[in-house]
C-alpha cells in the first residue's frame, strides 16, 4: 500500500471517528462509496481504535461494517496463502478476519487469522505480535487452542490455528444447556490450560465465554490469546511472588464486564486477572446473567470499581450447603482486593475440585442451576419452607446412612464372610502354567472391559508378561526387606473411595485410579523417588503445581487423587478412552503422550496393526531401548496388581476386591 492510499485511510479514518457511533455507518457508506478496500481497512482500523483505546469489545461499528458488507464479495475466498486454502469466512474482529481453510500439507481443517493493517503497518507492534503469538504457540496443552503457524504470504500475514467443532460457552449458557456438573468441569478444564499458560509466563487477558469453546466430544478449548501478554521476567518486575506486565500507560487492554478492576484502571496485571475473568464466566454460567453488566459501558466500569455482584441468594430458591459453598469461591474469585482473591488459578482449582465432590454427595450435580433460579427471589427477612425435593433429599439420606452402616456392619465380619459372594477360585498357587495363562487371559478380559469398550484379545506372549509381573508380586514374601502383599494391599483400602470419586467426576475408569498407585507407590501417600517424584501417584513438583496442587500437598490423597484424575484425562482426550486407548494412556502415564503417538505412527504399516500398548509391545524390537527395558513393563504390571486385587481369594488376600469399595 503506497503512501497516498495510506493518506486517504487515514483522512477517512479520522473524520469517522470524530463522528458518534451510531453515524459512522452511513458516513462510510457514502465516503468510500463502493471502495471495497478503503471501506475495509477504515472499519478494521475504527475497530482497532476502539478495541486499544477503550475496550476490546466488538463496537457498534463493526455491527453496521457487516451490514453494509452484507451485498460485498470477500474477495479472500478460495485465496491461497501458503499451504492453507480459504474455505468460508467464520468471524471477524478487531483482531482480524477469521476463515475457514484447508491446509493441503496435512489435509486437515484450519482456522486462519488474517491480521489487520493498523498492525502490519506498525512494525514495532507486528514484531512484538508474532513473538507473543510463537510464545502462545509453545503451550502445547490440550485445553489451549493450538497454534500451527504464524505466517505470510504475498505480504498478507496470518496465524493458523487448529479448527474447533464444537459450541462458545456464549452458545451454551443462551440455550440453558449447562448443568452443575458441566459447568464445573467447563471451570475446571479452562483452568488447566491457564495453569499451564501461567507456568509458561503468560496471561490471557480475555478469559470470557466468547473465548471457551467445547467440542462435540466434551473437550474443552481456551481461544484467542490475541491480547495474551507474557509475563514480565524481569526481576524488578516482580511483586510479591507475581510478575507483573505492563500496557502502555492508560490504556485498558481486555473485555468490558470481563476485566478486573486493576486492567479496568488500565494498571499492571497478572495471572490474578484471570482469576478474576474466570470468576465471572463462572458466575454468568450459573446465574445466567453477567455479574457486574450495567446499561452503559462506562457503568459497567464503575460497578467493577466500585460494586458487589448480586448474591446467588437473591435469586436461586434454595441456597443450600453446596451453594452457600460456591457463593464463598465466587466471593473469592471476585474480590476487588488483589490480595484477597485467589493467587493463584491452581487454588481455584482446587476449591471448584471440593465443590464438585459436595455438589455430587447432595445429588445435584446434574442439576441445571436455571431449575433453582427465580426472577426477584430474596431471602431476606424470610424463612423458606422446606421443597418437596428437600424433604426427598433428606429421606434419601437417611436411607444412605443406614446402608452404610449396614455396609460397615458387614465389612467388620469374619473375612469368609465378607468373601462369601466373590466367585470361588481354584488358589493360582495350585494352576499348572496352563491354568494360570487362562486364567490371566479370562482376568485380563474382564479388567478391560471395566476400563472402557473393545478390549482385545492378548496373545501368549502379552500374557506371560503379566504373568511375570503376578508372580513377582507373589515372590515378595521370600524377599528380604519387602512387604507382604497383603499389608500393601490394606493400605489401598481407606484410600479406594477417595480415588473411586475423584476419578468417576472426571469419567476416568475407576480401575485406572484404583491400581496406578499400586505400581507408583505400593500405596504409600507420601512416597518419593529418586527423581523427586512424591504422592500416591508419583507427580513431579512442576507436575502437580500444574494441576493444582502444592508442594505441600503432595502427599494429600485429597489433592492429589483429582490431579491424577484430571491428569489422566488429559491423556484420555489426546489418545482415547476404549479400553485398548487406555492402555496406551497407562502408557503415557509412564513414557509421554508424544512418544506413543510417535511410535504408533512408525508401526502403522506393521502386519496385523492395533492401535493400543499391545502393537507397540509386540514390536518392541523396533523400539529404542528405555522402552524395551523399562516402560514395556509398566502396563503389563498394572494388569498384574489388577488381577491381583480383584481376584483376593485367589492369591489369599482377605481383603475384598478393591472395586467393590469404589461403590
Amino acid at each position: 500500500m503506497n503512501a497516498e492510499r495510506w493518506h486517504q485511510i487515514e483522512n477517512v479514518l479520522q473524520e469517522a471517528l470524530d463522528l458518534p457511533p451510531n453515524d459512522r455507518a452511513l458516513y462510510l457508506k457514502s465516503a468510500c462509496d463502493g471502495d471495497e478496500e478503503l471501506f475495509t481497512e477504515t472499519v478494521s482500523l475504527i475497530a482497532a481504535h476502539d478495541e486499544a483505546g477503550d475496550f476490546i469489545e466488538m463496537p457498534a461499528i463493526s455491527q453496521d461494517a457487516h451490514v453494509l458488507a452484507a451485498d460485498l464479495p470477500d474477495i479472500n475466498i478460495g485465496k491461497e496463502m501458503g499451504a492453507y486454502r480459504i474455505v468460508e469466512r467464520v468471524g471477524s474482529g478487531g483482531m482480524g478476519e477469521v476463515y475457514l481453510a484447508h491446509d493441503s500439507r496435512l489435509s486437515r481443517a484450519v482456522a486462519l487469522k488474517i491480521l489487520p493493517t493498523y498492525l502490519i503497518l506498525d512494525e514495532s507492534r507486528l514484531r512484538r505480535f508474532q513473538r507473543e503469538a510463537r510464545a502462545v504457540s509453545a503451550l502445547n496443552h490440550p485445553n489451549i487452542l493450538t497454534i500451527h503457524e504464524v505466517g505470510e504470504a504475498d505480504g498478507i500475514h496470518f496465524i493458523a490455528t487448529e479448527f474447533i467443532d464444537g459450541r462458545t460457552i456464549r452458545e451454551l449458557i443462551s440455550n440453558d444447556e449447562l448443568s452443575f456438573a458441566e459447568i464445573l468441569d467447563v471451570c475446571l478444564q479452562v483452568g488447566a490450560g491457564l495453569v499451564a499458560a501461567h507456568s509458561a509466563g503468560i496471561i490471557h487477558r480475555d478469559i470470557k465465554p466468547e473465548n471457551i469453546m467445547r467440542r462435540t466430544d466434551g473437550l474443552v478449548k481456551v481461544l484467542d490469546f490475541g491480547i495474551a501478554k507474557p509475563l514480565d521476567q524481569q526481576d524488578d518486575g516482580l511483586e510479591g511472588n507475581h510478575r507483573l506486565t505492563n500496557t502502555e500507560t492508560g490504556v485498558v487492554i481486555g473485555t468490558v464486564g470481563y476485566m478486573s478492576p486493576e486492567q479496568a484502571r488500565g494498571l499492571p496485571v497478572d495471572e490474578r486477572t484471570d482469576v478474576w475473568s474466570l470468576g465471572v464466566v463462572l458466575y454468568e454460567m450459573v446465574a445466567k446473567r453477567e455479574p457486574f453488566a450495567r446499561s452503559t459501558r462506562m457503568d459497567t466500569l464503575v460497578s467493577i470499581l466500585e460494586h458487589e455482584p448480586k448474591p446467588l441468594s437473591e435469586f436461586v430458591v434454595e441456597s443450600d450447603g453446596p451453594l452457600r459453598r460456591l457463593q464463598t469461591i465466587l466471593d473469592q474469585s471476585l474480590s476487588k482486593e488483589i490480595d484477597r482473591r485467589y493467587q493463584t488459578v491452581a487454588e481455584m482449582l482446587n476449591e471448584l475440585r471440593s465443590l464438585e465432590q459436595d455438589l455430587a454427595m447432595s445429588g445435584r450435580l446434574d442439576d441445571k442451576p436455571s431449575s433453582l433460579l427465580t426472577e426477584g427471589a430474596t431471602t431476606s427477612g424470610a424463612t423458606a419452607m422446606p421443597s418437596r425435593r428437600g424433604s426427598l433429599l433428606a429421606i434419601a439420606a437417611v436411607l444412605v446412612l443406614v446402608l452404610t452402616l449396614f455396609g460397615i456392619f458387614l465389612f467388620k465380619r469374619p473375612s469368609n464372610s465378607t468373601l462369601s459372594t466373590t466367585k470361588t477360585l481354584k488358589p493360582y498357587q495350585a494352576m499348572n502354567d496352563a491354568e494360570r495363562l487362562s486364567f490371566i487371559a479370562e482376568q485380563e478380559q474382564r479388567i478391560s472391559a471395566m476400563m472402557g469398550d473393545r478390549p482385545v484379545k492378548l496373545n501368549d506372549d502379552a500374557l506371560a508378561a503379566i504373568k511375570v509381573h503376578i508372580d513377582r508380586y507373589l515372590a515378595r514374601k521370600e524377599r528380604p526387606g519387602s512387604e507382604d502383599l497383603q499389608v500393601v494391599y490394606n493400605r489401598a483400602l481407606p484410600q479406594v473411595a477417595v480415588i473411586a470419586r475423584s476419578f468417576a467426576t472426571r469419567k476416568v475408569p475407576a480401575m485406572i485410579g484404583i491400581y496406578l498407585p499400586m505400581i507408583e507407590s505400593a500405596y504409600h501417600p507420601c512416597s518419593e523417588s529418586q527423581f523427586g517424584a512424591r504422592g500416591l501417584f508419583q507427580f513431579l513438583p512442576e507436575t502437580a503445581k500444574q494441576y493444582g496442587v502444592r508442594a505441600d500437598e503432595m502427599c494429600d490423597v485429597d489433592k492429589m487423587a483429582p490431579a491424577a484424575a484430571d491428569y489422566i484425562a488429559d491423556r484420555m482426550a489426546e489418545l482415547g478412552e476404549d479400553s485398548q486407548s487406555m492402555t496406551l494412556v497407562l502408557l503415557s502415564y509412564n513414557r509421554g503422550s508424544t512418544w506413543v503417538r510417535n511410535s504408533l505412527i512408525q508401526l502403522r504399516t506393521e502386519e496385523n496393526f492395533e492401535r493400543n500398548f499391545w502393537t507397540l509391545f509386540t514390536h518392541r524390537h523396533k523400539l529404542d531401548e528405555t522402552f524395551r527395558n523399562e516402560n514395556a513393563a509398566y502396563v503389563p504390571q498394572f494388569f498384574a496388581a489388577a488381577i491381583i486385587g480383584e481376584n483376593p481369594t485367589a492369591f489369599g488376600l482377605e481383603n475384598p476386591p478393591l472395586s467393590s469399595l469404589a461403590r
